[in-house]
């Protein structure tokens, strides 16, 4: 299986030139980003500190998503978020969000990146729990 979040760019046959490959600890889980982000977000509300991601945030068509076996997603509360791990390691991919929500949002989980390319990037912490 491979789904991909780009489906606009591939139906008009337009390639993006990527800038970053992640990848989660098995492979069975690709993201190419169309830009390095500059800033992650460090989030404490309820489910982001139990996962400890670091996300950066893009629109779906800046992220390319392909996975050999599908994700397991979780989605509670208000159903906005839906959270992807990889069905065989087990590692928090990213997240969309979905219709119910207003932006569209795909964030990338960069602990999913080699540990040098994370060293240049600034962190924000986001309050979150205060939502």
């Amino acid at each position: 299986m491979v789904l991909r979040c780009s489906p606009l760019n591939r139906a008009l046959g337009k390639s993006k030139e990527f800038k970053m490959k992640l990848t989660c600890h098995c492979e069975n889980v690709t993201l190419i980003l169309s830009e390095i982000p500059t800033e992650v977000g460090e989030c404490n509300c309820s489910i982001c500190r139990r996962y400890a991601a670091s996300w950066a945030y893009f629109s779906p068509e800046q992220v390319e998503v392909t996975m050999t076996k599908p994700t397991d997603i979780y989605c509670w509360g208000d159903k906005e978020v839906e959270f992807h791990r990889c069905s065989v390691c087990g590692c928090i991919t990213h997240y969309v969000t979905t219709a119910k929500c207003l932006d569209k949002i795909l964030a990338v989980n960069m602990r999913m990146a080699e540990a040098e390319v994370l060293s240049g990037i600034a962190v924000r912490n986001i309050n979150g729990a205060s939502y």
